[in-house]
């Protein structure tokens, strides 16, 4: 695979959906979100000629707007600054190795606890492609800013500097379908792991905005064989266990239905850069997500699976 290829996958990387039940209007319905047990998780995958390694960091930003950035991080774009109570934020890194090339990526949602919906997302990617882009939660649509190099010297100055500059409403179509709430892929895990005993009763259905499009999704548990783990277990006061295990874990297929409008041209959904077959495989006893597996567009199956988990 060509390191363009790579940077295609990561920014693909998929924040957490309001949900109701299959078959059941999400309209007017808010669920809380329950506590996950982790806070960081590390995962790893590898095919040929393809390494790639994905952390997951789970903070709170209680009394902090999306906007309150370092001034290494200006140049990300902002949405309105407004502090709300209870805001989380998930940030998501992930590197790959190709044939000795590395890309880098990395991107950021700002959601409330209390409704588990997100007002901002910024996606960086610094490889073999420079970009920023900011995104805007909206009552009629997605904004969406980016930021780009006008040049390869330009590149290499403060991202404040960038001087390619454009800005995209992505309008939700007339007929919503039922998607009063739109969330964004990023935090499905992180949906997983607070509803998992509410999933085994009733598959989930949330809609997500992806790049530029609306997605319908489809979260049921299936049955599971027992699963062989390996990871290490990192509590707050950093005292580490290895986790050496066969378990037989809670298993969650996600399917996808796109909801774009009729003049366009569907876009795929992915988690990670998977596009089908997506499971999400969760210890039951400890509520750490431990492999995450699907298929991947020009790279074929790909399982992700848990290496690190800091435990709250």
């Amino acid at each position: 695979m060509k390191p363009r290829g790579i940077v295609f996958l990561l920014a693909a990387l998929i924040v957490l959906p309001q949900y109701c039940p299959a078959g059941e209007d999400s309209r007017g319905t808010v669920i809380a979100a329950n506590k996950v047990a982790w806070s960081d998780l590390i995962f790893t995958s590898s095919k040929f000629p393809a390494a790639i390694t994905v952390r997951m960091q789970l903070e709170s930003m209680d009394g902090s707007s999306a906007s309150l950035v370092s001034p290494e991080e200006e140049g990300w774009g902002t949405c309105p600054d407004v502090i709300r109570d209870g805001t989380m934020m998930l940030t998501i890194k992930a590197t790959s190795q190709v044939l000795g090339a590395e890309d880098r990526y990395e991107e950021r949602i700002w959601f409330t606890a209390q409704d588990g919906l997100p007002y901002e997302r910024h996606r960086l990617s610094r490889g073999n492609e420079l970009w920023i882009k900011s995104y805007c939660w909206e009552d009629q649509g997605v904004r969406r800013r980016k930021f780009e190099p006008g040049d390869p010297a330009e590149g290499q100055r403060s991202q404040t500097l960038w001087s390619q500059r454009t800005e995209s409403l992505y309008r939700y179509p007339v007929n919503d379908n039922g998607c009063s709430a739109i969330t964004d892929p990023a935090l499905i895990v992180y949906k997983v792991s607070s509803l998992a005993p509410v999933i085994g009763q009733k598959p989930l259905e949330l809609c997500v905005f992806g790049k530029k499009q609306l997605h319908r999704l489809f979260i049921k548990q299936e049955e599971a064989s027992s699963l062989e783990v390996a990871y290490t277990v990192r509590s707050a006061t950093r005292e580490e266990t290895v986790v050496k295990d066969r378990i037989v874990p809670l298993v969650y297929t996600v399917t996808s239905e796109n909801i774009a409008a009729a003049d366009q041209a569907p876009e795929a959904f992915s988690l990670f850069g998977l596009e089908k077959n997506i499971r999400i495989y969760l210890d039951p006893e400890k509520g750490i997500p431990v492999r995450i597996s699907g298929t991947a567009d020009n790279i074929g199956a790909l399982d992700f699976q848990v290496q690190q988990a800091t435990v709250n």
